[in-house]
């Protein structure tokens, strides 16, 4: 930065990219979720906010919040450029680069959490991870693509290849990260479902060949589940709660099969 001369420019990212993670904090506090910690690294200001059993249109505004910051400060820039005589150029461009970028589907970028938090009430969380991985992935071979050329054309850029290794370097701690969530939260869920005394409730129908291991990843984030569990010939063998199911799991393993569970359970009941 200080060999090219580009500190001014570099100052100019920095603020708005605080401006960008001040907005996360500050809607955040809005929406009572925890604000975990704040770090000051060289490209700005990181807030990890734990908003995990917030609504969905609270979450989504928390992930938007930072995009639409940094629109509304291009479009002040906009402003000002066109009727002052302040160059405001390169404030313009900083500020719908972040934008766009960090509404990219690629998790952990906004687009990519905003995505997340949307396919999470359909799918659950195994089933999402799965597809916000492919997602990424397909983004991010097109970003490489792009940083390739761009370090090509300019001789020394590799600034954009650089934010791929980053991204992908993400990738390998999601998967536990998404498996340890989704238990944490039904584990957590009955203390939730006491509190608000009532609960949405899914119904899932399951073979008694499946896991519980199956049906624990086909759970939804904010649900409360009854299973039916079904014989060969789709007659009802018997019905089940998620917090039954997680006795089960507990007792033996994720593994077992309802078929062997039910044999076991006439032999030595839960």
């Amino acid at each position: 930065m200080v060999y090219f001369n580009y500190f001014p420019q570099y100052c100019i990212i920095y603020f708005s990219m605080t401006v960008h993670e001040l907005a996360h904090i500050f809607t955040s506090k809005l929406m009572k979720a925890k604000l975990q910690s704040v770090k000051i690294l060289p490209i700005g200001i990181h807030a990890e906010i734990k908003y995990n059993y917030l609504s969905l249109v609270k979450r989504c505004l928390i992930n938007i919040s930072g995009p639409i910051a940094n629109l509304l400060f291009f479009t002040v820039c906009f402003i000002l450029k066109a009727y002052c005589l302040y160059d405001m150029l390169f404030f313009i461009y900083a500020n719908i680069s972040l934008a766009v970028f960090n509404l990219l589907p690629v998790y952990p970028l906004d687009g990519g959490k905003l995505l997340k938090d949307i396919l999470e009430t359909k799918l659950g969380f195994f089933k999402t991870s799965k597809y916000i991985r492919r997602i990424s992935l397909v983004f991010l071979i097109l970003m490489s693509f792009l940083g390739t050329l761009q370090y090509i054309t300019s001789g020394y850029n590799i600034s954009l290849l650089v934010l791929v290794i980053y991204l992908l370097f993400n990738f390998k701690n999601n998967k536990t990260e998404v498996a340890l969530m989704n238990v944490k939260n039904l584990v957590y869920r009955g203390s939730r479902f006491k509190k608000k005394g009532i609960y949405p409730v899914r119904e899932l129908a399951v073979m008694e060949t499946k896991s519980l291991g199956d049906v624990i990843k086909s759970m939804d984030f904010d649900r409360f589940h009854i299973i039916y569990v079904l014989d060969e010939n789709m007659k009802l063998i018997d019905v089940v709660t998620e917090k039954e199911v997680l006795d089960y799991a507990i007792k033996y393993n994720t593994q077992i099969s309802f078929k062997d569970l039910f044999e076991d359970c006439k032999k030595t009941p839960l």
